[in-house]
């Protein structure tokens, strides 16, 4: 389940994730992004994950969409409770040109702090 949350920066986009990820909200995403991208040159992407994962084809989906976007996202803050989202974006991270990182749902301030600079 995706819900799109009011976000404090027209060029960001703030999303709450919830269960398993499906193309369904990866779409959602996509097209939100297209929308931010008329007016501005790159995109923040701010998730509040509480997900047990994704299937096969959300993965294949979101990798294809890091790949559409690889010059137009900037940054990507994934807010959370569950430690292993840490250690799966860090090594994410590696792999992408933009900028991603986790924070812990008491972290909101300092994940707004990071996308910000």
């Amino acid at each position: 389940m995706i819900k799109e949350v009011k976000s404090l920066h027209t060029n960001t986009l703030v999303y709450e994730l919830e269960e398993f990820i499906s193309q369904y909200e990866l779409d959602i995403i996509d097209k939100g992004i297209e929308t931010v991208l008329k007016d501005f040159d790159t995109v923040n992407l701010m998730l509040y994950i509480n997900v047990e994962g994704e299937n096969l084809a959300s993965f294949i989906k979101a990798f294809q969409l890091g790949i559409k976007y690889w010059d137009k996202i900037n940054k990507i803050a994934y807010i959370g409770d569950k430690k292993k989202w840490k250690t799966l974006i860090a090594i994410d991270n590696i792999f992408t040109k933009f900028k991603e990182k986790y924070f812990d749902i008491d972290e909101i301030a300092k994940a707004w702090d990071w996308i910000n600079n």
